[in-house]
């Protein structure tokens, strides 16, 4: 009999209060390359900000938008609600969390780990 051991394909984000899990499928990945690519060009729109108070509506625009292609409008809102309500801490996290789960990526999945499981003589 062959026992296939589940594969733990889960990347925890561990915000003290509580945890979000980022499922690394194949869709998921896609969404984060995509991510990567747009935390970029938000640096453009960033720096155009004047420094006013309604430059914080684009900031939590743009943090809302990340949160919510990476997961969903309720991860949105929870950690908007842990950043105590603040639109900066809560863009950063967002960029933090995009970083920290493309080198957890890296890490975790490199051909060396992938090669092991290839190798029938390595038991």
């Amino acid at each position: 009999m062959v026992v296939i051991k589940k594969f733990e394909n889960v990347i925890p984000v561990d915000f003290g209060e509580f945890e979000l899990r980022f499922v690394v499928s194949d869709e998921n990945v896609e969404k984060l390359v995509e991510l990567k690519d747009y935390a970029k060009k938000l640096q453009e729109k960033l720096s155009n900000l004047s420094g006013t108070p309604s430059d914080l509506k684009i900031v939590k625009d743009l943090a809302k938008d990340l949160w919510v292609k990476l997961f969903d409008e309720d991860t949105f809102n929870r950690v908007y609600d842990a950043c105590g309500r603040s639109c900066i801490p809560t863009f950063l996290a967002a960029v933090q969390t995009i970083k920290g789960i493309a080198d957890e990526m890296e890490n975790s999945f490199t051909a060396d780990n992938f090669i092991k499981y290839l190798d029938i003589n390595h038991a």
